[in-house]
């Protein structure tokens, strides 16, 4: 009886390791921006700088506008590994899935310690600056959709920029 429970357990447990790496493994694709059901950058980037100072809201407001952008096309590629994304027509970033940080230049130069990994059916995506974090958690509704969510935070905000992009799986 003990083999028996242990063996329906263990089929269980794979069963479910395999639903979850088949849900996040249907986000590779290629995929474009869907504007007008996003949520306005520019309003987000505004509520999180309100409480700040008439001296540094500006620079903040300019700072984060410059960086938080909805790309026209997301290109993700996900193996066993190791996930690749690719915004518009920038060069590939690649990433291991086991979350570990490594180093990775913007076409600006800025230099970033960039991380992915599965979380809860999500593909998780970090930049670390010296300055804050972004985190894009990428995700699918149950019409195909991909969800963008950003969340940008720094000692310097008052609270964190967050916003959600859709975007079509491509034709």
């Amino acid at each position: 009886m003990l083999k028996r429970t242990f063996c329906i357990v263990l089929v269980g447990c794979i069963a479910a390791l395999g639903a979850g790496a088949d849900e996040v493994s249907g986000l590779s694709g290629t995929y474009k921006s869907v504007s007008e059901r996003s949520n306005d950058i520019a309003q987000a980037i505004d509520k999180a700088v309100e409480k700040m100072n008439f001296i540094k809201r500006p620079i903040a407001r300019g700072r984060l506008s410059r960086t938080n952008f909805a790309y026209k096309e997301i290109r993700i590629e996900l193996g066993a590994s190791e996930a690749v994304i690719t915004y518009d027509t920038q060069a590939p970033i690649r990433m291991p899935l086991s979350g570990e940080a490594m180093k990775w230049k913007r076409a600006d130069g800025e230099v970033f310690d960039v991380s992915a990994r599965i979380e809860g059916g999500k593909l998780v995506q970090t930049y670390k600056a010296e300055d804050g974090v972004r985190v894009n958690a990428f995700s699918k509704d149950a019409n195909g959709t991909l969800l963008l969510n950003v969340e940008v935070s720094s000692e310097q905000l008052p609270q964190p920029v967050k916003y959600t992009l859709e975007y079509r799986p491509a034709s």
